[in-house]
C-alpha cells in the first residue's frame, strides 16, 4: 500500500519535471513605447495645423494693404475700423457655426469648406469695386475663418486627453506666428507687386 503510493507520487514527479515549460507571453507594449514616426496621427496633425496656418496667414498678409485699398475704394479711417470690425464678427459667427456642423458632418468636410469659402473671400476681396462689396467679401471671409474651433476638435479626436493640451497650444503658436510675420511678408509681396521694370523694346 504505502510502497505503491510511493512509487506512483513519484512517476508523477517525474512526468511533471520533463513536461515542456509554457512558452512566456510577450509583455505588453506600454503606453511609454516608442511610437514610429509619422504615423497616420502624426499625418493628421500636420494637416490640422497646416489648415489652420493657411486660413491665419491669408488674414494676416492683407494687413498692411488694407489701408490703402479702404483709400482707393473711397473710405477713411473709421471705414477702415468698420472693416476689420465687420471680419471680426463674422469669424465670431464662424466658431460657432462650424464647431457645430463638423459634429455632424465630420472634421475634413468643414475644414476643406472653411478653405474653400476663405478662398472664395480673398478673391472677392482683391476685385471688389466698391467699399460696400468690399464688406460684403470681408464678411463672407470672417464666417468661414473659423478652422481653428473645428481643428481643436479634431485634435480631441484622436489624440489622449494628456496630450491634448500641448497639441492644441501649438494652434495659438501659429496664429501668433502668421501675425508676426504675415504683415511684414504682405508688406514684401506689395511692394513687389507694385514694382514693375522696364523692359526694353
Amino acid at each position: 500500500g504505502a510502497r505503491k503510493r510511493a512509487e506512483r507520487y513519484g512517476r508523477r514527479r517525474l512526468l511533471t519535471a520533463s513536461s515542456p515549460a509554457e512558452p512566456a507571453l510577450p509583455p505588453a507594449e506600454s503606453s511609454s513605447s516608442p511610437r514610429r514616426l509619422y504615423s497616420p496621427r502624426d499625418r493628421a496633425l500636420l494637416i490640422i495645423y497646416t489648415t489652420v496656418a493657411i486660413d491665419m496667414l491669408g488674414s494676416a498678409l492683407t494687413v498692411p494693404v488694407m489701408p490703402f485699398l479702404v483709400e482707393a475704394l473711397g473710405g477713411d479711417a473709421s471705414s477702415l475700423g468698420l472693416l476689420f470690425s465687420t471680419f471680426a464678427v463674422a469669424q465670431i459667427g464662424a466658431g460657432l457655426w462650424m464647431g457645430a456642423a463638423s459634429d455632424r458632418l465630420g472634421r475634413r468636410p468643414i475644414l476643406l469648406v472653411s478653405l474653400a469659402g476663405s478662398a472664395v473671400g480673398m478673391l472677392g476681396s482683391a476685385q471688389a469695386p466698391t467699399f460696400r462689396a468690399l464688406l460684403g467679401w470681408r464678411f463672407l471671409l470672417g464666417a468661414f475663418s473659423g478652422t481653428s474651433a473645428t481643428a481643436n476638435a479634431y485634435i480631441a479626436d484622436i489624440t489622449a486627453p494628456s496630450e491634448r493640451p500641448k497639441l492644441m497650444s501649438w494652434i495659438g503658436v501659429i496664429a501668433s506666428l502668421c501675425f508676426m510675420f504675415g504683415p511684414g511678408v504682405g508688406a514684401g509681396l506689395s511692394e513687389l507687386a507694385s514694382f514693375q521694370p522696364e523692359i526694353p523694346l
